[in-house]
């Protein structure tokens, strides 16, 4: 999630949904001390969120905090950094609301095994390329894949599917970047 502010005590937000994809969203007295959706609505949460469509933009009603990546990263800057990219990416290569129910599993269980497991570095890469793979894959951006192809067709996250990324890591980050630069975004 991210957010801005807006007027003196309300912020827009643009959030990742499974219903909706990426939708700028936005909450009234958000800003406030007194403010009970403040919690669940910090950039890098992991809420369920109510929405109303409004005239010209969505509104949250009510916020449930699931998580905080944050507090859930914050003796391991190198998770965060890998979970910052991926969200940046996201918003690199998503315009618009459009649901794909596909992208936001493979955000999920990435997220899910990335939180509970207690990685290397080199598997905190390994991870976040796999990530990366799957979600472009997700969207077209990449092809058959070739050797890479074992790391997109997996909805899984496991040890052994880190360690095989080890041997082709650097064939798959030349297939992201190619992908990248040949969508011009």
């Amino acid at each position: 999630m991210e957010s801005r502010p807006l007027g003196e005590a309300n912020k827009s937000f643009l959030v990742f949904t499974k219903d909706l994809g990426m939708v700028r969203v936005s909450a009234q007295g958000v800003r406030l001390q007194k403010s009970k959706l403040r919690y669940g609505l910090q950039d890098f949460c992991h809420s369920k969120i109510s929405l109303v469509r409004g005239k010209e933009v969505w509104r949250i009603t009510n916020v449930s905090l699931i998580d905080n990546l944050h507090s859930i990263f914050k003796n391991d800057g190198e998770k965060m950094a890998v979970v910052a990219r991926i969200f940046s990416l996201l918003v690199r290569l998503l315009h618009g609301e459009e649901e794909n129910a596909g992208l936001f599993n493979v955000l999920s269980g990435f997220m899910e095994f990335f939180k509970n497991q207690n990685l290397t570095n080199e598997n905190k890469r390994n991870a976040e390329a796999i990530a990366v793979l799957r979600i472009l894959n997700c969207l077209g951006y990449l092809g058959d894949g070739g050797e890479i192809s074992e790391f997109t067709k997996s909805p899984y996250f496991d040890a052994e599917l880190l360690s095989k990324m080890s041997a082709v890591r650097r064939l798959a980050f030349e297939e992201i970047n190619k992908s990248l630069k040949e969508s011009h975004l």
